[in-house]
């Protein structure tokens, strides 16, 4: 059953890296900042960024810290690709990986990176076992995941265009599977990891304009908008985005834990 939820998944990330540098890490900017702040890093840390999409949290851990990023890997391979060109200046290892079955040794980062990645993945135990796995004694996940479905501007917007979808909704993790800081908090705690800092705060996605935003939308649900109604879904989506106002705002935990 994992598997195929697996699948899916990366087949959904796949089908966004043409678009995800013109619209998605634009709006994860000010996100991925309050990462690398979070990561506190120091000289010598040895980094892997999981779940890298592009590459772009990576860059900053490797350009504005530092640390030694090591390693970036993600599900899609499309993504993986495109993280190859943005990262092979700074050296590290880019590979195709599920997170949920990292092919890294025991104790072999100082620090691991996870923006906004880990809440899609089918099994959410399982991937966090796997980062404090190849955690090293002393050393730290910093992760971001979104707020719940009623805290984030992304998903009121989202419903707008997925109300003209047809058959079932996608069987995976959304966006907001770990928004619930409670619910998070335990999955760190059963996966050992200790000395948990939850922040919240109020991210604002800078997309670059409306285009960018009905493309990060449509990656989402446009597989299950019919051709003859996907020029409905765009105007009435347009609408909602001019309505709620860019940039558009998500509660986000900002999270970091130790081993």
């Amino acid at each position: 059953m994992t598997a195929g939820r697996t699948a899916t998944v990366r087949a959904l990330w796949d089908g966004a890296a043409d678009i995800y540098d013109g619209a998605i890490t634009p709006a994860l900017a000010d996100a991925h900042l309050a990462l690398i702040a979070t990561l506190a890093a120091e000289s010598g840390d040895e980094v892997l960024d999981l779940g890298c999409g592009t590459g772009r949290a990576g860059e900053l851990v490797a350009t504005r810290t530092p640390a030694n990023l090591v390693a970036a890997v993600d599900l899609s391979p499309q993504m993986v690709e495109r993280a190859l060109r943005r990262l092979s200046p700074h050296g590290p290892l880019v590979l195709e990986m599920d997170a949920q079955a990292l092919r890294f040794a025991d104790a072999s980062f100082d620090a691991v990176v996870a923006s906004f990645s880990l809440m899609f993945c089918p099994d959410h135990p399982t991937a966090l076992a796997e980062a404090r796995r190849v955690l090293r004694p002393g050393g730290r996940l910093v992760m971001g995941v979104w707020g719940l479905p009623r805290e984030c501007e992304t998903v009121e917007v989202g419903r707008v265009t997925a109300a003209f979808g047809e058959g079932p909704l996608p069987d995976t993790p959304t966006g907001q599977a770990l928004g619930d800081p409670d619910h998070l908090r335990g999955l760190l705690d059963a996966a050992g990891f200790r000395r948990v800092q939850m922040r919240s705060r109020v991210v604002r996605l800078r997309y670059p304009g409306p285009d960018a935003c009905w493309a990060a939308v449509l990656h989402v649900h446009g597989e299950r908008i019919p051709p003859d109604r996907l020029d409905a879904a765009e105007a009435a989506t347009r609408r909602k985005i001019a309505e709620v106002g860019l940039p558009l705002r998500n509660r986000a935990w900002i999270v970091r834990a130790d081993v």
